[in-house]
């Protein structure tokens, strides 16, 4: 068991103020454990949130007339997400009486399984034999020597291209992982590492994703609304359309360094500034992953941002110069154009011949199957149909599905244009082709369908190649009454881009600047299971 040690300052529960910089999981986490393991009172807790909504990235909105939207779903897995379980435990369910959101989740997933039957598709419409990873002996020595390193810092900035050669990436397992996580072969390395230890046991089973696990809606109506509502009722204080510019730190009169004034601009343009002190909290989320993110529909082109001065990361920026403890936002948001994919969420009204037509495709009901990936798409195109409804909101005769690419600069292989600079018709017409619909069909297969596409400049950048240091400790040394809680932070061993990060970074924050004295959610180590080893060898043998 591992304890997050305990800040020097000593605070009084009902004396402290928190002030939590972004509304995302992070945030709402920490919120979650200041009141349940801290006691503090929720009208101490202040959040301060850009958005005119919660969630941050765990977004979902719209409704059938304009269509719906979500630009992401974040992966779930029961054995992995030790953190997350802890956090929503404490939340009771909004959709059952007398269970919290933990049963709801256990519960779903015991009702409903995945399991692929159409993982990876041929250009002809053939399902590929995904039972077979297609390594040669070369693939394997190497996927063992870069689990094998003894110390991640050995990596350094290596790209995972620096450490496969070029038949890895023809793989099947290369094109499952890759799309199932949304790696690309210039991608951290020591990244890559950590997602195979940490998922060793879905080794076995990633053609067809039976480890997934889902929530009965999209994440924000099935997380963030539950926990939104239970801390509204504890008097947590959400301030939206509320954008920080700037933290301050000083020196308190016992040499601690301290984060002092928060600086922000509210709905209107007026500045506010808060003071803050030694025996209070500042939590900040450093860097977002959506930043920058546009969305356009069925007959428009979203706008692909590569401003500069993307506002999370340029508020993780302004305080990091001069604080190399800070680490080094550069790395992470300095080359949009290796972290950028796109997405899209297409809502079809009253035409059940499109979902009917992906079903007969896939042999998967809708929620049953995962994510159908394209295997020679050159935008490397994947889609996944939910189970339905997948919003609160959703009327009986519409139904939605999702889907992104990785590749966005080469054109598409029924439509002749690189995927960011086309239209959601234009997305869906490439899908048709690769789901060899007639072409006399696709005029009645649009009926009713809604595209909205969301192009998202940073959201592989915490997939960047890195090294020590980049990332700041989610508690930097010395600093006594503030934290990062974000999927910028350095935690030994956790994996980003998964919600377990940020609410783990979350617990890590808390536990040590209010002094609990409570042993951190532990990590489950699947790697040392004779077991899952044994499964894996043979699947990588396979």
């Amino acid at each position: 068991m591992t304890k997050a040690g305990k800040s020097l300052i000593r605070r009084r529960a009902s004396a402290t103020d928190v002030y939590i910089i972004g509304g995302g999981i992070g945030a709402l986490a920490a919120s979650v454990y200041l009141i349940r393991d801290a006691h503090v009172p929720g009208k101490n807790i202040h959040i301060l949130e850009t958005l005119p909504v919660a969630g941050g990235s765990l977004d979902g909105a719209g409704d059938a007339r304009c269509g719906y939207m979500i630009r992401g779903g974040r992966m779930l897995n029961i054995p992995t997400y030790e953190c997350f379980q802890d956090m929503i435990s404490a939340v009771p369910s909004i959709e059952f009486d007398d269970i919290d959101m933990e049963r709801e989740f256990l519960n779903f997933n015991d009702e409903f399984k995945t399991h692929s039957r159409a993982r990876l598709v041929n250009a002809d419409g053939s399902k590929v034999d995904v039972t077979r990873m297609g390594f040669s002996t070369s693939d394997r020595l190497e996927m063992e020597k870069l689990i094998l390193v003894d110390s991640e810092k050995s990596l350094g900035a290596k790209r995972i291209d620096e450490v496969f050669s070029k038949h890895f990436f023809e793989t099947n397992f290369w094109l499952m992982w890759q799309t199932t996580f949304a790696f690309q072969p210039w991608s951290s390395a020591a990244e890559l590492r950590r997602y195979m230890l940490r998922f060793m046991h879905e080794f076995p089973r990633i053609h067809t994703l039976a480890g997934v696990a889902r929530t009965a809606f999209n994440q924000y109506d099935s997380v963030v609304r539950p926990i939104e509502q239970w801390l509204a009722a504890h008097g947590v204080q959400i301030s939206f359309n509320t954008t920080v510019t700037d933290v301050n730190f000083a020196v308190d009169k016992s040499g601690n360094k301290v984060a002092d004034k928060i600086v922000c601009t509210v709905q209107g343009g007026k500045e506010r500034v808060i003071n803050v002190r030694p025996t209070d909290i500042v939590l900040m989320t450093n860097g977002c992953m959506t930043d920058n993110s546009n969305e356009a529909d069925t007959d428009t082109v979203a706008k692909y941002n590569r401003d500069s001065n993307p506002p999370s990361f340029d508020l993780w920026r302004r305080i990091a110069r001069g604080r190399p403890e800070f680490g080094n936002p550069e790395v992470f948001c300095g080359r949009p154009d290796e972290s950028m994919w796109m997405s899209f969420t297409t809502t079809i009204n009253n035409n059940p011949d499109v979902l009917g037509y992906i079903q007969k495709f896939t042999t998967n009901h809708p929620g049953g199957g995962a994510l159908v990936t394209f295997r020679e798409s050159a935008w490397r195109l994947s889609i996944v149909v939910a189970r339905q409804p997948h919003f609160k909101n959703q009327p009986a005769d519409t139904n939605i599905f999702w889907g992104y690419s990785l590749n966005m600069f080469v054109d598409g292989d029924y439509v002749k244009k690189p995927m960011y600079k086309c239209t959601g018709r234009e997305i869906m017409t490439e899908l048709m082709g690769h789901l060899h619909v007639p072409k006399k069909q696709q005029s009645d297969m649009m009926r009713g369908v809604i595209c909205r596409t969301s192009i998202m400049p940073y959201i592989n950048s915490q997939f960047q190649p890195r090294r020590a240091g980049d990332r700041p400790d989610v508690n930097p040394h010395g600093y006594e009454n503030f934290a990062f809680v974000s999927q910028f932070a350095e935690q030994p061993d956790d994996v980003v881009f998964t919600m377990e990060y940020s609410v783990r970074a979350a617990q890590r924050a808390v536990y040590y600047l209010m002094g609990i004295d409570k042993d951190l959610t532990p990590i489950n180590k699947h790697q040392y299971s004779p077991r899952t080893l044994l499964k894996s060898f043979l699947k990588l043998h396979s």
